[in-house]
């Protein structure tokens, strides 16, 4: 483990391999929203946020939430999360099986939050099915 909390930046100036490409590269993706940051977390806080998305998600009966729990951003935070927790194969394998209530849930408030549209939407039943997909992740859809 990095006790110093320096992250290692493969190619970064100074190291074996860097190259002013790589440098040039590092410089244009260092403000872009897939630039990485590295950020060190307790156990605690890693539990908190999972905690709050998972609320978001499938227990926020608001439907105005649905813009967060399917965002594919906040996905990508709660799978990282889940990933070095200290209770990540618990909660991959948690997370690989269908849950029927969370299920029931999220359509209900997806299909409340088309209901609440002042200007109806055409979906497709293929984007109809992503939107829930990303909504219910980390749980598989039935």
């Amino acid at each position: 483990m990095n006790q110093g909390h320096e992250p290692f930046s493969p190619g970064t100036p100074g190291t074996p391999g860097a190259s002013e490409e790589a440098e040039e590269t590092e410089e244009t993706e260092a403000s872009g929203e897939h630039a990485t940051q590295a950020v060190y977390l307790t156990q605690g806080e890693i539990n908190a946020l999972q905690k709050a998305i998972l609320f978001l998600k499938f227990e926020s009966e608001e439907t105005a939430s649905l813009l967060y729990a399917g965002s594919p951003l906040l996905n990508s935070v709660l799978e990282k999360v889940r990933d070095v927790s200290s209770f990540g194969e618990y909660a991959k394998e948690l997370h690989s099986r269908p849950n029927e209530y969370a299920e029931r849930f999220m359509r209900a408030k997806v299909e409340r939050s088309y209901a609440e549209e002042l200007a109806p939407r055409e979906r497709t039943e293929e984007q109809k099915n992503e939107i829930l997909r990303s909504c219910m992740y980390p749980y598989p859809v039935k």
